[in-house]
């Protein structure tokens, strides 16, 4: 079971690594034209979701939560 705890860390780090993105996708200066950098944010926020719901059921299924 140690191996679903170290994909789920590994599920949970990349969160975090999007996470830093989106800061730095909301803070690029100028004018969003025809709302692509809002489709942006919205791809990597759903990106985000996914790997912290994979993450913490991998973790779970490992037996426990370590993040």
């Amino acid at each position: 079971m140690n191996i679903y705890r170290s994909w789920g860390l590994e599920y949970l780090h990349e969160a975090e690594a999007l996470k830093k993105r989106i800061g730095e996708v909301r803070a690029e200066p100028g004018p969003d034209f025809m709302g692509q950098r809002a489709r942006r944010i919205q791809m990597l926020y759903d990106m985000y979701l996914e790997c912290m719901v994979t993450g913490h059921i991998l973790q779970k299924r490992g037996g426990r939560l370590e993040f």
